[in-house]
């Protein structure tokens, strides 16, 4: 870029005439290393060319800025402050300048350029925060990313990623389970980070759910292709209709095929449990319902359980299911129940 195309840019920038959507851009190109001469010849032909009076207002604009710039720009000003009572006479003597001129000059200049600055700060600090969402048991919630990927956040789950994602790749923290129809962005994979997994995509549709009280964490494929990879550092690749489930005590990885409609079947309201342990059931209807479940059953971890409960099904209608199924009773007490065996098994 040459320096002509720099002033026109800058001058216009700073007298105030790009309009607002184009404003960001413009301030992002002068932060950028590029063009360093360029900008910093423009800037000082602008200072140069300046020819306004200065007023109450400006000064105590300037006097704004003055406290609150860098370190750097700081100690500049505590160097100039301590030099003797007629330095500044004396330097204005010499350049031939009046100072309410050079003060203009620095206004002016300054002003907008250390704007910018403090909003790249503020922005950049936005940029690397992040937003942290927790689903209450008993509840769930839909969210949209910054990249336009929409997540269903199932109960008892915390979420967490960046206001802005960064340019290499779209991170997101999960503890729990979560439904993602990630945005396509072939240059910036998807990826979704829990404590024992690891899915990494470009734009496809799937589940995670892993909890980190659960003892095993599974990753659900409804379409497109991921790639899994467990705390041990092992990866697979799973196609539509494919589960990996990871056991965190033994570290081994099953994958299974599913159908494709018992996915995302929680979205739905369903409950789908395909040969599970009932530790594993309560759990779900812990977070499901908001309650507290006390098992006090003798029915070992190794029994196993397939059932499927509709969307409309109470927790009552749910809990006499199971009783039946497992064999046990319960009694309630608002939001808790205790569990006891009814037979011998």
């Amino acid at each position: 870029m040459d320096r002509n195309k720099a002033t026109k840019i800058l001058n216009k920038y700073l007298s105030g005439r790009f309009p607002a959507e184009k404003e960001r851009l413009v301030q992002q190109w002068i932060i950028k290393e590029s063009n360093q001469e360029e900008k910093e010849q423009a800037s000082l032909g602008y200072w140069v060319e300046l020819d306004i009076r200065a007023d109450d207002n400006t000064l105590l604009a300037y006097k704004r800025v003055e406290n609150k710039i860098a370190d750097v720009t700081e100690r500049t000003y505590i160097k100039t402050a301590s030099q003797p009572e007629n330095s500044e006479r004396q330097i204005a003597d010499t350049v031939k300048i009046p100072l309410y001129k050079t003060l203009t000059r620095v206004a002016a200049i300054l002003i907008p350029l250390f704007i910018i600055a403090g909003g790249y700060y503020y922005y950049g600090s936005t940029k690397n925060s992040m937003t942290e969402i927790t689903v209450a048991y008993g509840e769930d919630k839909h969210l949209f990313l910054p990249d336009g990927t929409e997540i269903w956040v199932n109960a008892g789950t915390t979420i967490k990623y960046p206001n802005e994602f960064s340019s290499e790749e779209r991170l997101v923290y999960l503890d729990g389970e979560a439904y993602f129809s990630v945005k396509k962005d072939e240059s910036k994979p998807f990826i979704v980070r829990s404590k024992t997994l690891s899915v990494r995509v470009l734009g496809t549709r799937f589940n995670v759910k892993a909890y980190s009280g659960d003892e095993k964490a599974i990753a659900t494929l409804t379409s497109g292709k991921v790639e899994v990879t467990t705390d041990t550092k092992e990866s697979k690749i799973l196609n539509p209709n494919e589960q990996l489930i990871f056991n965190k005590a033994t570290s081994a990885i099953d994958i299974v095929e599913v159908l494709s409609s018992e996915t995302d079947s929680w979205l739905t309201g369903q409950l789908i449990f395909d040969n599970v342990p009932l530790k594993e059931i309560l759990q779900t209807l812990e977070r499901r319902f908001d309650i507290t479940i006390n098992n006090k059953t003798n029915i070992p971890d190794s029994k196993l359980y397939a059932v499927k409960f509709l969307k409309n099904e109470s927790l009552d209608e749910i809990m006499s299911i199971m009783e039946e199924l497992a064999g046990f009773t319960h009694d309630r007490s608002e939001n808790k129940l205790i569990l006891t065996s009814k037979r011998n098994l």
